[in-house]
């Protein structure tokens, strides 16, 4: 027998031409024949879903067609195990997307009747297949329930909406985050004039809280989850410290005493913002790594001590960026490094692009490094801001502009500087110096372009001074004045 159906594009409906009933467990070829009103219906793929449903409409067996073509139609031999129920058969069609298999259209509803099963006299159905599909059932009755509930709930919306939202216009409602050393802990929503609920957090080893636990950055005050009321929205910074870390009206003068471990210094200490580090003689122990809070302000006279193996500010930091150790300011104009790692250092040290400065000490006793590459955006090398390194070759990129004496001081591998710039107006004898505990001054050899080699000449400079590349030496520049 041939079920003959039509998909109308343009409303998405499947519609049997009249109604069909197949014999249970049919052993006949019947075929469906679905024919479409899209003028491109031989454009897509097809596939066709079935629904089993036994006399009592209860689901019992899914079925999907192979991929299906067009061709005056789609053709579709039915298998017998559609038939393996009495009761009924629903149809729905996709349409597929042949190039990426993406689904196109459905016919509007999975409840298009394909055609009816009845029993046959050669076949006699087990009551067990008309029993209801017990899971089936339950699954029916939680979306009845489902939708009961969804109907009550727009009513009531309907009903009472705008009340609620108007009562709900009437509160001012605050936006509250909590911070652990820059990183965000959780966000509360509360009204105003409300108290709030401590988030859950982890200490580092050997770390106190301080203070209450928590800090107002905008009001410079701890904040007292007992007492204290929200009225504006705002952030908290977790305070805490390690242990025997000497703080004294809100300048650190000790570090503690233990050696090879993280120190946390706190945002706030018994009534003082923690802004500065003491700069004569602050007791550091042996590898040291230090996390400051975003208070922190003065902490460069620590930056020469050689203890110090790592320093970090929090990630919200406004002024400074932790970059995998390394110390920037945060600002792209006058990008500044302050800092470069000495743990689990490689022998090479690359400063970021951008970095227009090398500040004091930035890069100093730092173990086993052997190259360090300087970006082109450099500028300004300041004060012994490279020291006691291992590095043998300095190569210093074209846009030099400032340098201090003793730039690059005490490197006592350090042999050949290659410059790529003309800096012969701005160097001085002790620009690049090693001065050893006997008073031996040595000095690099620098290497210059070719057009650049009688200015440094000019300058009667102690370095020996010699030419990159061999244009020199062909004759193509010559000294001034020859």
């Amino acid at each position: 027998m041939i079920l003959k159906y039509k998909y109308h594009s343009d409303s998405g409906l499947l519609e049997a031409y009249r109604s069909y009933t197949l014999a249970q467990n049919n052993s006949l070829s019947d075929t469906i024949v679905i024919t479409s009103t899209a003028p491109d219906a031989e454009r897509y793929n097809y596939c066709l879903e079935f629904i089993c449903y036994n006399s009592k409409s209860i689901p019992k067996a899914q079925y999907i067609s192979p991929i299906l073509n067009y061709s005056d139609g789609i053709s579709f031999a039915v298998p017998n195990n559609l038939t393996e129920f009495r009761g009924h058969v629903d149809m729905q069609l996709t349409g597929y997307d042949p190039d990426d298999n993406s689904i196109v259209f459905k016919s509007i509803s999975k409840n298009c009747k394909a055609f009816d099963v009845e029993g046959s006299l050669c076949v006699l159905e087990k009551d067990l297949n008309d029993t209801p599909n017990v899971f089936t059932e339950v699954l029916k009755q939680l979306e009845d329930l489902h939708n009961i509930r969804k109907d009550i709930i727009d009513e009531a919306m309907q009903k009472f909406g705008a009340q609620i939202l108007n009562m709900v216009a009437q509160y001012k409602w605050c936006k509250v985050r909590f911070y652990d050393n820059g990183k965000l802990l959780e966000e509360q929503w509360v009204t105003a004039g409300s108290k709030l609920t401590e988030p859950s957090y982890t200490l580092p080893a050997r770390c106190v809280v301080v203070g209450g636990g928590w800090y107002n950055p905008a009001t410079e005050t701890m904040w007292d989850m007992d007492n204290d009321t929200v009225q504006e929205s705002m952030e908290l910074a977790l305070n805490y410290m390690t242990e025997n870390v000497v703080i004294l009206d809100g300048v650190v003068y000790s570090f503690g005493l233990n050696s090879r471990s993280a120190i946390y210094i706190p945002e706030y200490y018994d009534g003082h913002k923690v802004n500065a580090v003491f700069d004569d003689g602050c007791k550091v122990p042996y590898e040291s790594v230090i996390h400051f809070g975003n208070n922190m302000e003065n902490f460069e006279s620590i930056l020469s001590n050689q203890n110090i193996f790592g320093i970090y500010f929090p990630q919200n930091n406004p002024y400074a960026d932790s970059i995998s150790g390394f110390l920037y300011s945060k600002s792209q104009e006058e990008c500044t490094l302050f800092f470069a790692p000495k743990l689990n250092q490689t022998d090479t040290i690359v400063v970021m692009d951008g970095c227009r400065t090398i500040y004091n000490f930035a890069i100093n006793s730092v173990r086993g490094l052997r190259k360090l590459i300087l970006p082109n955006s450099l500028e300004y090398l300041s004060e012994k801001c490279i020291v006691n390194t291992d590095i043998q070759t300095l190569k210093l990129p074209p846009n030099i502009r400032y340098l201090d004496e003793r730039a690059v001081y005490n490197n006592f591998k350090l042999k050949d500087i290659i410059i790529e710039g003309d800096i012969s107006g701005i160097i001085t004898d002790k620009t690049f110096v090693n001065e050893d505990a006997n008073g031996a001054v040595i000095h690099p050899t620098l290497w210059v372009y070719p057009q650049y080699y009688a200015n440094y000449k000019e300058r009667g400079l102690v370095y020996d001074i010699q030419v990159i590349g061999q244009e020199y030496l062909d004759g193509r520049y010559a000294l001034k004045g020859e």
